[in-house]
């Protein structure tokens, strides 16, 4: 479970002292509005959430990443950078394939950031697990994402519904792109 750096990141491992930051980031309704049904998430949900996150990474050897940045003294968590397994299969879209995404602090945001460690997560994805594809899904209004995905090589794939009923637009980019577009 090696740490992945940036030129001003570091994504260490999901780790269970990020619990306290990952409640705060998840209570945040700035954070939330796109998540699901929108709503702050209850410490409860967070709480399971991080056991599930934790238990990813045993099952898998790979998971959500915190991300840091390298300044010296800084240890809060500003943000996630996750790839997970699909706890299920998502419509039109061929197995196996694995989902990344993303969270950073409203403090944060407009730096790149997010963009920055979802490039490393996706090139993590494909040479260190073997990804196939990768998969990322948004609501259409949140528009920071679909840029994101557009900037790490993601294509639009298919609109549909979440399990709230929400809008979704789900991206993906296969291992055959990624290849050509890091190789030319």
């Amino acid at each position: 479970m090696r740490t992945l750096t940036t030129e001003r990141l570091i994504l260490p491992p999901w780790d269970p002292r990020f619990e306290e930051d990952f409640c705060r980031l998840g209570a945040d309704p700035r954070v939330s509005r796109y998540l699901g049904d929108g709503r702050p998430w209850k410490p409860e949900r967070t709480v399971a959430r991080h056991g599930e996150i934790l238990a990813h990474w045993r099952e898998h050897g790979f998971g959500w990443r915190g991300i840091l940045l390298r300044e010296p003294g800084d240890e809060a968590l500003i943000g996630v950078a996750a790839l997970s397994r699909l706890s299920k299969p998502l419509p039109g879209v061929d197995e196996p394939a694995i989902e990344i995404g993303w969270w950073v602090d409203p403090r944060h945001w407009g730096k790149g950031i997010a963009t920055e460690a979802a490039a490393v997560i996706r090139d993590e994805a494909f040479t260190d697990h073997g990804a196939a594809r990768l998969v990322a899904r948004y609501q259409p209004a949140n528009h920071a994402s679909g840029n994101i995905m557009r900037k790490i090589g993601m294509r639009h794939h298919d609109d549909t519904t979440g399990p709230y009923g929400e809008a979704v637009r789900l991206y993906v980019l296969e291992r055959s792109d990624w290849v050509t577009a890091t190789h030319s």
